[in-house]
């Protein structure tokens, strides 16, 4: 794919330490350098339970930005601004799987398949609506266009419901029984809408699957992947089209028309833990635990960017409504500090010191009140651990310790040769 102008596409990318940054990818490859990158938080301010779970924008503007940490709170983030509010979940047990921006308000799941919907943005109503999932939830998406959500997770099918009701108004049943008899095990690690009635799902347990809500409860599409458990999924460029992310570090294009996995891009050491897509350039961007940010061209399949990040990476979220500019901090001149000059009376000085110092190849003298010089003994290296000049010659006394050993192993031999009994007879 062909670029001819130079444009920027604004990344924000989340942990699992807790950090959170900004970067700027530049379609002129030449312009992606280590200054393109922004942490957005302190890093030496983190600890052990601020690790960022999930994420999701808050608005159509793209400006507000809804973070979830493993401490359960929910941050607000302005691009513009910054961290507006924070916000505490004392419902359910487990760690937050999902935050979104709904028409009630916000809506929030735990793993322990509770969810709340505060009909207040700054979470102050009394009463927040309770839905009760009955199971383990593993992802919690709401569509963006209706009063309507969707969630799953391990022995949890797939269930849609809307704001204002306590029941399900779709339920997914699981498909027939194998050739063996044997139910079918139902994991939903990701799933998304591709319309209001169309959703894809996910599985560990290495499947994809399409549903229409309209039709019937089964899913209309089956794709297996035996051997790859999927870990997140997002949607494609096409319809009836998506993007599936696998624990091995593989990456494809899933076309349900044809019902097998359709393209694949390669490059990730670690399982791809989210997709994110830019539609105007028609790019793939992906992160994974090996730590790596990649960008891949759609229709080629190259990877055109990648960026190691220094932390396992947990969710991107790409900014194509508008750019962020990145916020430099400017100092006032009395807080800049001097740049040191060095004066010449200095350098002098210098020259000076380093004119009479002592080179490593002169050799220094002994100083002694005797004019004349000492002959040093030169001592030979014996092989008997001595280094102490004798009246004999330690080479021949080395060369006469031999000669008699040899002449004691000769006189063993002869000794032996007449005790045997072919030398008797």
């Amino acid at each position: 794919m062909l670029l001819l102008e130079d444009k920027e596409i604004d990344l924000f990318v989340a942990s699992r330490i807790g950090s959170f940054k900004h970067v700027k990818y530049h379609t002129d490859v030449g312009k992606n350098t280590k200054k393109c990158i922004e942490n957005l938080v302190d890093i030496k301010s983190l600890q052990k339970d601020d690790s960022i779970l999930c994420m999701e924008w808050g608005n159509t503007e793209q400006t507000e930005i809804l973070l979830a940490r493993k401490n359960r709170k929910i941050e607000i983030y302005d691009t513009e601004i910054g961290f507006r509010k924070s916000y505490s979940v004392n419902f359910g047990e487990g760690n937050i799987i999902g935050v979104a921006r709904c028409s009630k308000g916000i809506l929030a799941g735990v793993a322990s398949g509770v969810v709340h919907i505060w009909g207040d943005k700054d979470f102050e109503i009394e009463n927040p609506i309770v839905i009760q999932t009955g199971g383990k939830l593993d992802r919690v998406k709401v569509w963006k266009h209706g009063d309507i959500f969707a969630t799953g997770g391990e022995e949890n099918d797939l269930k849609v419901w809307k704001i204002d009701e306590e029941k399900p108004i779709f339920i997914a049943k699981n498909l027939p029984h194998d050739w063996l008899q044997l139910r079918r095990p139902i994991w939903v690690t990701d799933l998304t809408f591709l319309e209001e009635n169309l959703l894809a799902v996910c599985s560990r347990h290495g499947y994809i699957r399409l549903y229409d809500t309209q039709i019937q409860r089964r899913p209309i599409t089956h794709i297996e992947t035996p051997g790859m458990a999927a870990t997140c999924i997002a949607n494609g460029f096409d319809e009836r089209q998506v993007f599936v992310g696998f624990g091995r570090g593989h990456l494809h294009q899933v076309d349900f028309t044809k019902s097998r996995l359709d393209k694949g891009y390669k490059g990730a050491a670690g399982a791809i833990t989210s997709i994110a897509l830019c539609e105007r350039e028609r790019l793939i961007v992906s992160s994974s635990l090996d730590r790596h940010l990649r960008v891949h061209e759609r229709d080629s399949k190259n990877c055109v960017y990648k960026q190691y990040l220094t932390s396992k990476l947990v969710q991107v979220l790409v900014q194509s409504q508008r750019n962020t500019a990145f916020k430099v901090v400017v100092k006032d001149e009395s807080d800049v500090e001097p740049i040191q000059t060095v004066k010449l009376d200095q350098t002098d000085e210098l020259d000076d010191i380093f004119e009479n110092m002592e080179t490593i190849s002169e050799t220094r003298k002994k100083p002694s009140s005797e004019p004349q010089e000492t002959e040093v003994k030169k001592l030979r290296p014996s092989l008997e651990g001595s280094t102490v000049d004798t009246s004999e010659d330690p080479i021949l006394k080395l060369l006469k310790s031999t000669e008699k050993t040899r002449k004691k192993r000769e006189k063993i031999k002869r000794e032996k040769k007449q005790k045997s009994l072919f030398y008797n007879a």
